[in-house]
């Protein structure tokens, strides 16, 4: 699980109502007067949103021995639960940050104050600064998770790219070899391996469509199927971000979708082969869409692709009307 380093003092926590006594007296630093701090508003609600997918690390400008009072505040306050690590100079916290590194796969950092960036910097994360006992916490969490999603989206176009070098060194050799022929052992190959695994198929995807209480014999169902997963699963989604589609038409039997920029056909077209992309990543398409594992009833046709130089890639499955 990654994790977000959250600095406590200004970032989550408002001290001003103690800030009479002295930042660096006792009386500041004791539980009376910790325990009775506000929470700044919206972190809370944030920071459990992003527990549900981050594991959250805290780290103050406090003395260590209020580590005791300062989970007591965070617990009174309804913040989850994570590490709390406390040094009272930047010197220390940096040691502090040395250490945790390799414990934690941290993927940002929020803090209040502009050294939080070298603790940010050394940790190698995303930093966000916010405006001290009144962060613009509403955007923190849609701003981190684009961030994580910007991130894997870059992983799989590098990912792609180097798949589509080495395939665009050798098969036009093969293709020069063994012609068309070539192609129809691939497709062929391709059509058994999905006929092989079409009862586990059917069995997870009707189990997704469950799942979502969606109809697998509603079309319209299929179409939010669709984007449900490209959402949900976009973590491990080898082809998340590759793709920009949109729906035409959804109907009880026929589901129309535009793909209307695809890195699969721009990197082909990049190396001068579009057409060896279209034969692996367009015409295979049928062997997965047209009579589906969810469905054997439902039909494919696939008649515009970029690949082949449309404006975009048009796929329709229908449900054929029986006379």
């Amino acid at each position: 699980m990654k994790s977000i380093l959250v600095f406590i003092d200004g970032t989550i926590c408002d001290t001003r109502q103690r800030h009479h006594f002295g930042i660096k007296t006792l009386e500041f630093n004791k539980r009376e007067a910790i325990i009775k701090d506000k929470a700044v508003p919206n972190s809370v609600n944030c920071l459990n949103k992003l527990s549900n997918r981050y594991e959250i690390v805290y780290i103050g400008a406090r003395p260590k021995f209020t580590i005791d009072y300062t989970k007591e505040w965070l617990e009174k306050e309804g913040f989850p639960k994570g590490e709390v690590y406390l040094g009272e100079t930047q010197k220390d916290r940096l040691e502090i940050i040395k250490k945790i590194n390799k414990k934690y796969n941290f993927i940002a950092g929020i803090g209040d104050r502009w050294d939080d960036n070298e603790l940010h910097l050394e940790l190698g994360c995303l930093s966000i600064i916010l405006e001290e006992f009144n962060g613009k916490w509403d955007f923190v969490c849609n701003y981190i998770m684009n961030y994580e999603r910007k991130i894997k989206i870059t992983q799989n176009e590098i990912h792609l790219k180097g798949k589509i070098e080495g395939l665009a060194r050798v098969l036009p050799k093969l293709y020069n070899k063994y012609g068309d022929g070539m192609w129809e052992v691939y497709f062929n190959t391709v059509l058994k391996m999905a006929e092989e695994t079409r009862e586990e198929r059917r069995k997870e995807d009707l189990e997704l469509f469950e799942r979502f209480n969606l109809n697998p014999r509603d079309l319209r169902d299929v179409a939010k199927w669709e984007e449900l997963l490209n959402e949900q699963e976009w973590e491990i989604n080898e082809a998340y971000g590759l793709q920009d589609t949109e729906t035409v038409e959804a109907t009880k039997n026929r589901f129309e979708m535009k793909i209307t920029r695809c890195r699969y056909a721009e990197i082909w077209k990049e190396f001068g082969f579009p057409e060896i992309g279209y034969q692996i990543h367009c015409r295979t398409d049928f062997a997965w869409w047209d009579r589906p594992a969810w469905d054997p009833k439902v039909r494919f046709k696939q008649p515009k692709t970029l690949m082949k130089g449309d404006e975009y890639c048009l796929f329709i499955q229908y449900i054929p009307d029986e006379d």
